[in-house]
């Protein structure tokens, strides 16, 4: 039998581990110079609402149809009505300026990031959705643009010749950031 209690031990402080960090959010402790964000406007929204409810009918009229009920083919645009509702309803957009990067958010989709030292040229740019095609992510030969509504936003041109485009509530403080 061996005596446990005779065995040498030593104290080993207890470290925690960094704090992990999304890429929409500054890494190194980096504070933002500048955020912005634009909700989707409110027919957008209502447009979404009246998708997901008529999409969530559908299904539901199709699933609980007694006895001997339509085609399943049903369900697909009853899913298709669910999911395009639920896009524009949580559709939002958002610019960050770091010192480093610029940040792209379009929800749902995950952030884009933009090292600063590749941004070769920024403007002030009047958009509305003839402007770049549409709203929403539009997404062409050398040019992205997040536009949700129509007005003033910041155009910048990477060192590779792409043009991005962004729509925010406050271009002139974004435009000064970048600067």
């Amino acid at each position: 039998m061996t005596d446990t209690m005779s065995l040498p031990t030593t104290l080993i402080t207890a470290t925690r581990p960094a704090p992990t960090t999304r890429a929409s959010r500054p890494s190194n402790g980096a504070v933002p110079l500048h955020a912005d964000g634009e909700h989707a406007p409110g027919w957008m929204r209502v447009v979404g609402a009246v998708l997901l409810v008529g999409g969530l009918g559908l299904t539901a009229a199709v699933l609980g149809w007694p006895g001997n009920g339509p085609e399943a083919a049903l369900l697909v645009p009853g899913l298709v009505g669910v999911a395009v509702g639920v896009l524009l309803l949580v559709a939002r957009t958002g610019f960050t300026v770091t010192d480093t990067h610029v940040v792209l958010h379009f929800r749902p989709l995950p952030p884009r990031r933009i090292a600063r030292r590749c941004i070769a040229a920024v403007r002030l740019v009047e958009a509305d959705a003839s402007t770049y095609g549409g709203i929403g992510l539009r997404v062409g030969h050398g040019v992205r643009a997040l536009i949700l509504t129509p007005g003033l936003g910041i155009e910048f041109t990477d060192d590779r010749g792409r043009v991005t485009f962004v729509r925010t509530r406050q271009p002139e403080e974004a435009f000064r950031a970048l600067r």
